[in-house]
């Protein structure tokens, strides 16, 4: 059963076990000596890179984790400076925006319809009431 797989771990993995069941029997396959020199020769070096590569990706890994952390204090520390300058200039000051800050408008609420008036009906489709002359 061939062993399957496309990682380096898995490929080199895969090259062990070539390496490993074909030396017993290299007196009955001559021609296969120089391939196996050169894969004999090619697997630490490998390994080596493999390890580096994990090394390498651990090290990415913490100076992510600091990466984040040193932006979040930073966050942090701009926040608080516009807090400061918001209320020296005020929450509307366009200065803000010198700073990197937007400014804060006030939000208009919106008005309710008005009523409507006596000719014009109903908006909402429900009948007008009806008018008191005509009853007794």
């Amino acid at each position: 059963m061939a062993i399957k797989g496309n990682s380096a771990g898995q490929r080199t993995g895969r090259w062990e076990v070539l390496l490993t069941n074909l030396k017993p029997g290299l007196s009955d396959m001559p021609h296969l000596a120089d391939d196996l020199k050169a894969l004999e020769a090619l697997l630490p070096q490998a390994r080596a890179l493999q390890t580096q590569r994990e090394d390498l990706r651990s090290q990415a890994s913490a100076l992510s984790k600091q990466t984040l952390e040193i932006l979040k204090e930073g966050d942090k520390i701009r926040a608080r400076m516009g807090s400061t300058l918001k209320g020296k200039f005020g929450f509307t000051d366009a200065n803000l925006g010198k700073y990197g800050f937007k400014p804060t408008f006030r939000r208009r609420k919106s008005r309710t319809e008005p009523p409507p008036t006596e000719g014009q009906g109903n908006s909402q489709g429900t009948p007008s009431a009806p008018s008191a002359k005509g009853t007794k």
